[in-house]
């Protein structure tokens, strides 16, 4: 969670193609053939390794958007060294994970439990029935 507000650009083949997003899967259907995978280079992220990939026709490739924080620690000043990595996937590992962190979950939230405020129109002065407390949630 520490980098999910970064989101480096990925080019195929030296062209961008998408953002990294946390939470998000994409998709790209590219020719067979052999393609270069690669984050594009920014001075605030490290060890941006690219992946090469031999595509074939009609198959599916996954890659999966892996990414640290290391906090250097010493007496001055070191800015945090942000990593991303891409990393092939087989399918059945792929599917497991795209369906826990991806895709909209069916079953009912928490929240959905909580009973709502009643508004009974608007009532002469103060009442306790028309407040909540702020931190009760």
């Amino acid at each position: 969670m520490s980098n999910a507000l970064y989101s480096p650009g990925i080019n195929v083949d030296g062209q961008f193609k998408l953002y990294t997003k946390n939470g998000i899967n994409s998709q790209l259907s590219l020719s067979p053939g052999e393609h270069i995978f690669e984050f594009q280079a920014e001075k605030r992220y490290t060890k941006l390794l690219p992946v090469t990939l031999s595509l074939e026709a009609g198959s599916i490739t996954f890659l999966r958007v892996s990414t640290s924080l290391k906090i250097e620690n010493s007496t001055s000043y070191e800015p945090y060294a942000r990593t991303f990595a891409l990393t092939r996937v087989d399918e059945k590992t792929a599917v497991k994970e795209i369906a826990e962190c991806c895709l909209a979950k069916s079953e009912p939230s928490e929240d959905s439990n909580q009973t709502q405020p009643v508004d009974e129109g608007a009532g002469d002065g103060f009442s306790v029935d028309k407040t909540q407390n702020p931190f009760s949630h």
